[in-house]
């Protein structure tokens, strides 16, 4: 097997005897092992066509040429491109790639492009054309089975119907969108030309607290946690615990999260909006109760254990570690952030307000500088051995996780949350500067796409 860097060309003035020839290099054919007029496979993405070889002198540049035709049938977008050359022998095919491709639920608009996600789309774009990946994003409403998308070239996007990928990575945002007929029908797909995707699926917090409550190691990491039902299991935990979480189980974002506190002879609730936070006061257990039940008008909800956070300048905080896997399936932290709440705000996500920092800047200022460096080793060991579990425990391919890590006042960790598809707000800055994150995404696509990239 031999891998390497080309330059794909198609050439319309040339003379090609039939549409299905293609032009290489004496010097490429001698290292392949092929000879002029044989009939090779030539795949470019996920679609496969024969051709027949023809020897050419060589180029100035690794270079193969192809037909307008063959270019039409493998919906190349390009007369000329730079991508890589993996020749297979004992499959006798040639193979063009990779092809990787992000799809996602937000339409393109003229105006505000693909909305928050469009910085990190041109980030990805700009990581792929530094290392020869055709990269392009396909916003999904429906499946008719063909590849429409965008790709960023000449520092606009740019529409158009582009091969069949490689591997995909999934950042569509909505559970009702994924559970919708067209993008069934599209998963169904994949699976059937055998297209790798991640992440799979959204998690519900119910599934994924039962999931780890299953190894005793998770255990001590793990609050208190049951379903919202009936009322004798909501005032003994409010009983128990001086401040609970109700949470929607299939809720992002911070979104539509109460907190409840007892404050002597009342119960003080604190709820998350989409644009606010509101709070309310009730004497009588039962009437909050009932005024909860109306509230969550039947949804799924869980009760779970309020957790004394750490504060920092009077606001509490909590911890984002993203969890990415790498060429050899294994899960390593590619970036962590502390986010600390607004004051009075009862969830960190930059979503609502929240700020974030670096977690051993913002640790060595409550902790000696040793002990903050052992919290921040220790949260991404945690992270590592979550996102280990979630992903050999559920269905599907999973290759990025954000797991959400809160530290107490008595200096023991919590596993709040864990995230199928973390915010790509809620990072550092974008910059020209390619983010780790974003590097690790690529690389594992290309992984999967049977491409992988050179590790430095």
């Amino acid at each position: 097997m031999f891998m390497k860097k080309i330059i794909v060309q198609t050439d319309k003035n040339s003379v090609f005897k039939n549409n299905d020839h293609i032009k290489i290099a004496r010097s490429l054919c001698k290292k392949w092992a092929i000879t002029d007029g044989e009939t090779i496979s030539l795949q470019f993405g996920n679609q496969i066509e024969d051709v027949c070889i023809v020897e050419t002198p060589p180029y100035k540049l690794p270079t193969i040429e192809i037909t307008p035709e063959l270019a039409k049938k493998f919906s190349i977008p390009f007369e000329i491109f730079p991508i890589h050359c993996l020749y297979k022998q004992e499959e006798n095919t040639l193979k063009l790639g990779p092809i990787i491709c992000c799809v996602t639920n937000q339409m393109y608009h003229e105006d505000v492009k693909f909305g928050s996600m469009t910085p990190f789309f041109e980030e990805m774009t700009r990581f792929a054309k530094q290392n020869h990946i055709f990269f392009y994003v396909k916003p999904f409403n429906k499946w008719d089975g063909q590849f429409h998308g965008y790709l960023f070239e000449n520092s606009k996007w740019q529409q158009g119907l582009f091969p069949i990928p490689n591997a995909i990575y999934n950042r569509i945002g909505s559970r009702n969108f994924e559970s919708t007929k067209p993008f069934q029908q599209f998963s169904a797909f994949l699976q059937e030309k055998n297209i790798p995707y991640f992440n799979h699926c959204f998690l519900d917090k119910w599934e994924t607290h039962n999931t780890l409550i299953s190894f005793p190691e998770m255990l001590p990491y793990l609050p208190n946690t049951t379903l919202f039902n009936d009322y004798e299991t909501f005032i003994e935990k409010l009983t128990i615990y001086n401040c609970i979480f109700v949470k929607p189980v299939f809720g992002s974002q911070g979104r539509q999260i109460l907190r409840i506190e007892t404050d002597k002879n009342r119960y003080v609730v604190n709820y998350s909006s989409f644009s606010q936070e509101v709070r309310n006061h009730f004497r009588s257990s039962y009437l909050l109760y009932q005024r909860l039940c109306d509230r969550l008008n039947n949804q799924p909800f869980i009760i779970q254990e309020g957790i004394d956070l750490i504060h920092i300048d009077d606001r509490p905080l909590d911890f984002r570690i993203l969890c990415i896997k790498n060429s050899d399936q294994k899960w390593k932290v590619v970036s962590s952030v502390a986010r600390i709440s607004q004051r009075e705000k009862i969830v960190s996500n930059l979503a609502k307000g929240g700020e974030q920092k670096r977690p051993l800047d913002v640790l060595s200022q409550l902790y000696d500088e040793k002990l903050a460096k052992q919290y921040v080793k220790l949260m991404g060991e945690l992270a590592i051995e979550v996102a280990t579990l979630i992903s050999d425990n559920y269905e599907g391919l999973f290759g990025e996780l954000g797991i959400d890590i809160a530290l107490d006042k008595k200096g023991k960790l919590w596993i709040i949350e864990v995230n199928s598809k973390p915010s790509k707000s809620d990072s550092i800055e974008i910059t020209e500067q390619i983010r780790p994150s974003t590097r690790a995404v690529i690389a594992y696509l290309t992984y999967l796409s049977g491409y992988p990239l050179k590790r430095n």
